[in-house]
């Protein structure tokens, strides 16, 4: 009883602004947005919702349901890019895996590590090799570990993370171990990835049957309107909107509920400044 009374009253602790705007960069760059700024994403949302808006007005004729038109017009851009960020955090952590153990057999056989890096901008997983040809051209420029910095900022990703703090510290200290390590770093990324996807593969057919049910409602509504308007006459008065307004909250908090039940956890970035 004291933990529940505790947890209401007690302040909630919030990450820093600075915090929170470092990871919407993030998102933007998975996503594949790296020159995208947040200013414009929030832009572009506005105008699409907009857009929805406009559009459902023009169809239906209702506000109620052209104010939710616009709602979800400003979250769409958002849920689709969160679709593309984790196709995307997938097929780059693939070709990781596969570029991590190309670095391993070449540094085994004898090559640098900067020279193995520079063979992967030419065989290496295809998804990865532009990167891999900036992080040569940096080395040259900048020096090695400052392009590492920069091609971990440009792929924020976890298992990059880790493969750039160990060929750091191998430039700056040497050693013997680093394809002992990549070797690991491959192995468990490799198993905890095949794992994900077959997590991936059971909850696309609850998100499947979650955007099915979803959209009947909708489906069905617009099917009438157009078909048979003064069939749905009843919802032209204020009544009438408050229930489409509730009905659409209510398949609304349902199909949130049923994505947020199948999510999966992220890796965490924890090798960052």
């Amino acid at each position: 009883m004291y933990l529940t009374f505790d947890g209401f009253v007690r302040p909630r602790t919030r990450a820093p602004s600075h915090e929170r705007a470092r990871a919407a960069r993030e998102f933007l760059v998975r996503a594949g947005l790296r020159d995208v700024s947040l200013r414009d994403f929030v832009v572009f949302s506005v105008a699409s919702g907009a857009l929805a808006a406009v559009v459902a007005q023009l169809a239906l004729g209702w506000i109620a349901v052209s104010a939710l038109a616009g709602l979800v017009g400003v979250l769409g851009p958002y849920a689709y890019y969160v679709r593309r960020h984790d196709q995307r955090r997938s097929a780059i952590q693939d070709g990781l895996v596969e570029a991590i153990e190309q670095l391993r057999d070449a540094i085994r056989v004898g090559l640098s590590v900067q020279d193995a890096l520079a063979g992967l901008a030419r065989t290496g997983p295809e998804v990865l090799r532009a990167e891999f040809g900036a992080l040569t051209r940096d080395a040259r420029l900048l020096g090695f570990e400052a392009a590492l910095v920069g091609m971990r900022d440009r792929l924020a990703d976890p298992v990059f993370d880790v493969v750039a703090c160990a060929l750091s510290i191998n430039d700056r200290l040497g050693g013997r171990l680093v394809s002992q390590v990549l070797e690991r770093l491959a192995d468990s990324t490799r198993a905890q990835l095949h794992i994900e996807q077959e997590v991936r593969a059971h909850q696309a057919r609850t998100v499947l049957s979650a955007r099915i049910v979803a959209a009947a409602p909708l489906v069905a509504l617009v099917g009438l309107r157009a078909t048979n308007p003064r069939y749905l006459d009843i919802f032209n008065s204020v009544l009438g909107q408050a229930v489409l307004i509730g009905c659409a909250a209510s398949v609304g908090l349902g199909y949130a509920a049923m994505l947020y039940l199948t999510r999966l956890p992220g890796q965490r970035r924890v090798l960052v400044r």
